[in-house]
């Protein structure tokens, strides 16, 4: 392994660190505040953090106004939409489950460029997905594969919503063309704009107490702005993004830790069971993925 992927790997576990704390953060964040109360401190947060840093990336580069137009406008589907969803499904279900439940957005995604025809259809990567699948199905139904079981059942459609939300959002995202971090900002930049007005109507996503304010800040920080930063050069870096991207999906394993110890949440065993499918499912995929290329 020669020194840059060394450095690359480094950064990938940064974030990795920093992601795997969210979950948490989530929940602790929404005993005292609501989901629009959170969204509004942490994308004003990830905006004072992403446009600066996408403004120095960008200076020296031309930059198309339809383009940062675009960018604004797609902020209304992430963050905005995304994370409302998102922190909604928190706010009904356990970390555990919400946080697996959300993890199924890299199925989507592969599915989506599967259909997009970005990369090959076949059998067998086809069962890998339904492998990832039927891991979200164990944990959505804690693993009585009925929605009876369900702890929740809308609070475990939204946060499978959320990983539909990601992917089109991921859909829409790659058709502008700006730099990344300024491109980033401006999707936040986007929501906010969106969220003064609400906020002007409405002062119910304004928080008062003190904790939610901490916590969105948080959430702006380190699940919003600051990992991307870190893992963009995390990419800039390595020479495999197969080897990098493997990293991620440790991400909900450390997560789990957190949410036992902090949260005090009893991690069950369909939870553990279907977030190794999941994982499994997606390794699988990603190496034959590798193979191919």
């Amino acid at each position: 392994m020669d020194k840059e992927t060394r450095k690359a790997l480094v950064l990938a576990g940064i974030a990795l660190l920093m992601w795997s704390t969210v979950a948490t953060a989530f929940k602790l964040t929404l005993r005292t505040g609501t989901p629009g109360e959170l969204l509004f401190v942490s994308v004003l947060t990830a905006c004072l953090v992403l446009i600066p840093a996408g403004i120095l990336q960008a200076r020296k580069e031309s930059i198309s106004l339809r383009n940062v137009f675009k960018a604004l406008g797609t902020g209304l589907l992430m963050p905005l939409t995304y994370y409302s969803v998102l922190f909604i499904a928190y706010d009904r279900l356990p970390a555990q489950s919400a946080q697996i439940i959300n993890f199924t957005w890299p199925v989507f995604m592969a599915a989506a460029a599967m259909l997009l025809k970005r990369e090959p259809a076949h059998i067998t990567r086809i069962v890998y997905l339904l492998i990832s699948l039927t891991g979200a199905v164990v944990v959505l139904t804690r693993g009585t594969f009925s929605l009876r079981g369900a702890e929740d059942l809308p609070g475990s459609l939204l946060a499978l919503g959320s990983a539909f939300l990601w992917t089109a959002f991921w859909m829409l995202q790659s058709k502008i063309s700006l730099p990344d971090t300024l491109r980033m900002g401006l999707y936040f930049t986007g929501a906010f704009i969106v969220m003064l007005f609400w906020s002007a109507v409405s002062y119910s996503i304004i928080p008062t107490h003190p904790r939610t304010w901490l916590g969105g800040m948080y959430t702006g920080l380190f699940e919003m702005s600051l990992p991307f930063l870190v893992w963009q050069k995390a990419m800039e870096k390595t020479r495999s993004v197969a080897v990098i991207s493997n990293v991620i999906y440790l991400s909900p394993f450390l997560s789990l830790l957190y949410i036992r110890t902090i949260l005090h949440e009893p991690i069950h065993l369909s939870s553990l069971a279907g977030l190794i499918l999941i994982s499994t499912g997606l390794f699988l995929q990603m190496n034959l993925k590798e193979k191919s290329d």
